[in-house]
């Protein structure tokens, strides 16, 4: 193969890795952010607990101080039933003090409700605080892998890029020019080794004698249906080897079929 022809099929390699690579790192910060949502959406629940406690403290600090302008009116309905002079005027204060009797039980209730709903939300509290801190060194440690990720990204990024800019110093302009423009049309793969007298690419079958000319590699022969640039890997020694003969156990018939 041509060096040129090599250059070219290195630096299709580099490029494609390169854009894996660099697509790799782009996705990282969503998953670090992924990461720290799952966090804060745990210190949301904490956040909306505390403030529903804190409502729920509010609430019944008004109640028991309706209580105490209630249980004030028991005491002045009180002082006032001493005063009165006629059965009527008697029943009718009775009557004013059970309304207020009852209203205070109500507000009771109400007070005790919201006594068992802030200890409800102060366990939730609780139990949501530690579980945040129960999980905050599996976060730690989500994030530092990424992070070693991304370091190790960020070096390969860098080696891959200065054998990029290097190889472009070696390969012609007018052989650069051709690559960037099939690349523009294919996306990042301009190049296409043949495969069974097919273009990799496209998949189109090549002419015999265009055939002949690609396996040369010496030098640039476009595909007639998708221009991307063909070259010819040669199969390796390995994959050209036949297999191995089987060997003939002690006793079985020779190739000639005649027993020893």
């Amino acid at each position: 193969m041509e060096p040129f022809l090599g250059n070219l099929i290195r630096y299709q390699d580099v490029v494609l890795e390169l854009s894996a690579l660099e697509s790799r790192l782009a996705g990282i910060p969503a998953q670090i952010k992924a990461i720290d949502d799952e966090q804060e959406e745990a210190k949301v629940v904490i956040h909306d607990a505390k403030e529903r406690h804190d409502a729920s403290l509010k609430g019944r600090r008004d109640l028991e101080r309706d209580l105490k302008v209630l249980e004030g009116k028991i005491d002045k309905y009180n002082d006032q039933s001493r005063e009165v002079k006629t059965n009527e005027q008697y029943r009718a204060i009775m009557g004013e003090i059970q309304t207020v009797k009852d209203h205070i039980g109500e507000v009771e209730e109400k007070i005790l409700i919201s006594m068992e709903e802030s200890d409800a939300l102060q366990a939730q509290i609780g139990e949501a605080e530690k579980k945040v801190v129960a999980r905050k060194p599996e976060f730690d440690a989500k994030r530092k892998v990424f992070e070693e990720e991304i370091a190790k990204l960020n070096a390969a990024i860098a080696t891959l890029r200065a054998e990029r800019d290097g190889l472009v110093s070696q390969i012609r302009p007018d052989l650069m020019e051709a690559y960037e423009r099939v690349s523009k049309q294919r996306g990042e793969m301009a190049l296409a080794s043949i495969d069974q007298e097919r273009c990799g690419g496209c998949g189109v079958r090549l002419r015999p004698a265009m055939m002949a000319e690609i396996r040369k590699n010496e030098a640039i022969h476009q595909c007639e249906s998708c221009r991307r640039i063909l070259y010819y890997l040669p199969p390796s020694p390995t994959d050209e080897a036949p297999p191995p003969a089987a060997e003939s156990s002690p006793g079985s018939p020779s190739p000639s079929g005649d027993a020893s």
